[in-house]
């Protein structure tokens, strides 16, 4: 895509950190936060939206993902220290966080404390903390989902197998196979959305990356969010836009219900019609403007 820029960055403690940056000269950041288990890859959808906000989209691949450094044991925290040496490095003055799915909760840690000078938070279909009292986590999701969470918890050679049998595997989808590569998955309205905006074609590119670059991001993102965040979404102080479809079936709707209760001061945007893949090719736009809003950008 010529209108992004590659992004190579160095942590304070001396990682490498593999991504992307628009093309464009403005000072106000979109950080987007990739899903779990693909790392990030330009989207002509996110990049026109965000363009015509002046916004630059920044987005790199977490530990593991994507040629960048794994960090064993990384806490979804630690995300929003690597945050602050990205926006240092860019020189940038404002910055919006945009989290998909597992990317979520580590767009939520940027609004804990003066991190990346984030002054919003955008969530799409975001997993809430896992071994929640008033949280049956699991409940809701397809059973693939069920599968791999039942293996992350258990740990050790059982979920290591598992990885190393379906990473490889990532690079063969293709457009046409992606909903049955993902049956209990998809539902309805996602399937429909696989074919706006060139989703499915992000998809098989992300896969493809996902691939290459072996288990360990995957395997770390799992486990950051089975383990305390280290800290708590109560803690969050900058506003959240919360977006959740009530038809997804990778992360239930119970979880967006779950955040709403607990963020201070959430815009919660529940819909029924929607699933977790039909709000980002629908409703961009207006989640983008409501955080510039809310954001003073």
């Amino acid at each position: 895509m010529s209108n992004v820029q590659d992004l190579l960055i160095e942590t304070r403690d001396g990682r490498m950190l593999k991504g992307f940056t628009s093309a464009i000269s403005s000072r106000n950041l979109l950080i987007y936060c990739h899903g779990t288990p693909f790392p990030a890859v330009p989207w002509e959808h996110l990049e026109s939206q965000a363009r015509a906000r002046n916004l630059k989209v920044v987005a790199w691949a977490r530990p593991g993902y994507g040629g960048s450094t794994p960090q064993p044991g990384r806490s979804v925290r630690s995300f929003s220290e690597d945050a602050e040496d990205v926006v240092a490095s860019l020189g940038g003055d404002h910055a919006i966080a945009l989290g998909w799915s597992g990317g979520g909760p580590h767009a939520l840690s940027l609004g804990v404390g003066p991190r990346a000078h984030c002054r919003a938070i955008i969530t799409i279909g975001s997993v809430a903390p896992y071994g929640l009292d008033d949280l049956d986590w699991t409940a809701g999701m397809g059973q693939e989902n069920i599968d791999e969470f039942a293996l992350a918890v258990q740990g050790g050679d059982a979920f290591t197998e598992f990885l190393e049998t379906v990473v490889p595997t990532l690079g063969d989808a293709t457009t046409e196979g992606l909903i049955e590569s993902m049956a209990t998955l998809i539902s309805p309205v996602d399937a429909e959305a696989l074919s706006e905006h060139g989703l499915a074609e992000l998809f098989v590119h992300e896969g493809k990356l996902a691939s290459a670059y072996g288990i360990e991001g995957w395997r770390d993102d799992d486990g950051a969010f089975l383990k305390d965040w280290g800290f708590s979404p109560s803690e969050i102080t900058v506003p959240v836009s919360l977006w959740q479809g009530v038809q997804d079936l990778m992360v239930p709707g119970t979880h967006g219900s779950w955040l709403a209760n607990a963020i201070p001061g959430v815009s919660a945007h529940l819909l029924e019609g929607e699933g977790h893949l039909s709000l980002a090719t629908r409703y961009l736009g207006a989640m983008l403007d409501e955080a510039c809003e809310r954001g003073g950008l």
